[in-house]
């Protein structure tokens, strides 16, 4: 990757030779190759490692992985957001995907919260779907996102019913009379 330039010694003239062939020049250039960053396709994290204690608010495109401490919120609208074991935030964090597995105080949306084994969340949880595996805790509220549409479906549906079934039990009764 680095090449190291020797130092060459400077050619010396030589006198010109008596012959019959002609002289042929050869230019030799030394090449010298430089590693420069390219951009890939591949999807980055960000991760803030073990003995990193961040104050500051991460706003992220890409995955973030957090085995140390951070202070502020975390936004990753459409990405996940992993707290490691022995991971802490102190702050809000806004995600498409969240799996605990370390400790967080403050507020959390998500469509979908995974507390794992040791994970804690200490404040209030906004999902769609939530899963705490035994031995992880939920310690403040919980509210679940967009529930209203299921409800009025299957209401809608009951009320529906009962009106058929009425309405079947009165031409019974006409029909026997």
């Amino acid at each position: 990757m680095f090449t190291k330039r020797q130092n060459k010694p400077a050619p010396t003239a030589t006198p010109p030779s008596i012959s019959s062939e002609p002289e042929v020049t050869i230019k030799i250039e030394e090449q010298v190759t430089l590693s420069t960053p390219t951009i890939s396709e591949e999807k980055s994290n960000t991760i803030i490692s073990r003995d990193v204690i961040f104050e500051g608010n991460i706003t992220s495109n890409e995955q973030v992985h957090i085995y140390g401490k951070v202070i502020g919120n975390i936004t990753g609208k459409d990405n996940m957001v992993k707290v490691m074991l022995n991971g802490q935030v102190t702050g809000n964090i806004t995600c498409k995907e969240l799996v605990v597995n370390g400790r967080i105080e403050g507020e959390c949306h998500s469509d979908t919260i995974c507390i794992e084994n040791n994970g804690e969340i200490h404040g209030t949880i906004h999902y769609s779907s939530l899963s705490i595996k035994k031995g992880g805790i939920l310690s403040g509220q919980a509210q679940v996102k967009n529930p209203a549409h299921h409800s009025e479906k299957v209401t809608v549906l009951k009320d529906k019913l009962k009106q058929d079934t009425f309405i079947l039990n009165e031409s019974v009764n006409n029909a026997s009379l």
